[in-house]
């Protein structure tokens, strides 16, 4: 459906040729290649929604940190 009513997002996710260009593009099951899901909820930040985006971006103290600690290794 273009435009109108939201889309409902299966507790599953849904398949590659379901995303939109808002859906959430975090990988939450890939079985097999052919059965890759995707979240699909609605994109707040880069290519993830709300919680998605905790779980893959860092705060950038935290990557300064992350960076000062891999250097003096």
């Amino acid at each position: 459906m273009v435009g109108g009513a939201p889309r409902q997002v299966r507790s599953s996710g849904i398949r590659l040729d379901e995303l939109r260009y808002n859906s959430c593009r975090y990988i939450i099951s890939e079985v097999a290649a052919l059965s890759v899901r995707y979240c699909g909820h609605n994109r707040q930040r880069g290519s993830y929604c709300t919680l998605h985006a905790e779980l893959c971006y860092l705060p950038p103290k935290s990557k300064q940190h992350v960076v000062a600690n891999l250097e003096s290794a």
